[in-house]
């Protein structure tokens, strides 16, 4: 395997059911208005508040209606799992049983707006069912293509911009599975069309419908298979719900309080960043947890120690959604890669994610950006390994590695602490940009909003990337 072969989306080992991307990638959920019981109205505004304020306006309205919002998706998910798991049923009544217990979640937290999720499925199973018919090939790629028109045509002509935006996370994950039964049907993974019952199961199961995550068509088929019970299930649970809870207690509540208002611009980037990025955590622990209940084996889907305390960028985008990046991995960068190369790749894999999230400037500016920093930074650090022969490769080297200077070497850990001081400030300049309090985040930012962000920080990011490059360069 070659040097450039360990980025990103080239070097990545999976194994379902194990610790198996993007980064920037997971709003499913919207994270309660609590923010209103406090007199300011807006969130950010806390650090004149003291703790017992706190929690009375803040974490007790936001751990209700977090409640309120998320307890038939957890129900359901447990409820699918005892209807069919603890005895022996047919194929056909799990099926059944997955389909139904998730269209009452998604339509209980969604009501007539799952219009958009059910045309977007019509339209990606209609022509996958053609192109399998018709054509026995390329079925991965067309119904790809089919997906990205509808969600043109939506963003471009037809959704309201706020509805649309509001559902735009269980469509990204009835894309994803969708296509990926396209790609696997081409590849042989998957040997026969499935059923009409087996889609609607595999689609609507409840226990990924919501927040995900994505697993493979065959992973889902493993609910047909006899459940191993045991008491490991109350603790892993539990675990992962405390884990989400404290994370969104510090997206909602106690990151402005932390942080004050009175920072510099640069520590105020941070704060809403740190904010922001909580607020995955907490949807990518919940994932977990109802996955978990509907009997899925998921494994995790974020590792946040490796995102807050990074090694570089492409880390970050591995372990901000791993079955995500696993993903765009599989079915997105290796085909354009055997196509355009390394670095075309990576740009289209990144505007492949953009479209999937909505036609917004920010949305694409913050993920094409990240594209072009993990680039630079994956060859620049190719050059400083192989220059000083040092352990200092995006990501960690084998243990039988045949670089000089290992990772507990000096220069190996200034080089390893200097690169990922300033991965953290890259996250800091690229989450301003999904600050909670703007009143446009309901609808998508425009382009005015992400380059006012932007200039207000003189753009330092984007010149210490052009830096970085022209070392590269030099070298």
């Amino acid at each position: 395997m070659s040097q450039m072969e360990d980025y990103a989306y080239a070097d990545y080992d999976y194994e379902e059911g194990v610790d198996y991307v993007d980064y920037y990638e997971e709003d499913v959920y919207e994270l309660p208005k609590s923010w209103e019981n406090l007199e300011d109205g807006e969130v950010g505004e806390t650090s004149s508040y003291s703790l017992a304020e706190l929690y009375e306006y803040c974490v007790v309205p936001t751990v209700s209606d977090s409640a309120h919002h998320l307890f038939n998706l957890l129900v359901w998910s447990f409820i699918f799992t005892l209807t069919t798991r603890i005895v022996r049923v047919p194929s056909w009544f799990t099926h059944v049983s997955s389909a139904l217990c998730g269209s009452l979640v998604v339509w209980g937290l969604f009501g007539s707006r799952v219009g958009y999720v059910a045309g977007l499925a019509s339209v990606a199973l209609t022509t996958l069912v053609f192109s399998h018919c018709a054509l026995k090939t390329l079925r991965g790629p067309i119904t790809c293509c089919a997906c990205i028109a509808f969600l043109v045509i939506c963003e471009v002509w037809w959704a309201d911009p706020v509805v649309w935006h509001s559902i735009r996370g269980p469509q990204m994950v009835v894309l994803m599975k969708l296509v990926s039964v396209g790609f696997d049907l081409d590849s042989s993974s998957i040997r026969a069309l499935p059923g009409p019952l087996e889609m609607l199961g595999y689609i609507l199961n409840p226990g990924t419908i919501i927040f995900g995550p994505w697993l493979s068509f065959n992973a889902y088929m493993k609910v047909l298979q006899p459940m191993s019970w045991g008491w490991w299930l109350i603790p892993a649970v539990l675990m992962r719900l405390i884990s989400s809870v404290v994370f969104l207690l510090l997206s909602t509540c106690y990151t402005s309080w932390i942080l004050p208002e009175d920072l510099n611009r640069w520590g105020a980037a941070y704060r809403d960043a740190l904010s922001f990025r909580s607020s995955h955590y907490f949807v990518s622990y919940m994932s977990e947890i109802s996955a978990l209940l509907a009997g899925l084996d998921a494994g995790r889907v974020a590792k946040p120690v490796y995102v807050e305390m990074p090694r570089s960028l492409v880390e970050v985008v591995i372990y901000w959604n791993m079955p995500m990046h696993y993903w765009l991995k599989t079915y997105i960068f290796k085909t354009a890669r055997s196509r355009f190369g390394i670095f075309l790749a990576i740009i289209f894999t990144y505007a492949m994610s953009a479209i999937f999230h909505g036609l917004n400037f920010q949305l694409a500016a913050v993920l094409l950006s990240l594209g072009f920093y993990t680039y630079v930074e994956h060859s620049l650090r190719i050059k400083l390994a192989s220059a000083f022969d040092a352990c200092v490769l995006a990501r960690p080297c084998p243990e039988t590695c045949s670089h000089q200077q290992k990772g507990w070497s000096s220069f190996t850990l200034m080089v390893n602490l200097v690169l990922g001081a300033v991965a953290v400030f890259h996250l800091a300049y690229l989450g301003i940009m999904f600050g909670s309090s703007s009143q446009e985040q309901e609808s998508g930012y425009s382009m005015t909003h992400t380059l006012s962000k932007w200039s207000g920080l003189n753009f330092a990011s984007h010149w210490v990337v052009l830096i970085c490059y022209i070392v590269y360069g030099v070298i």
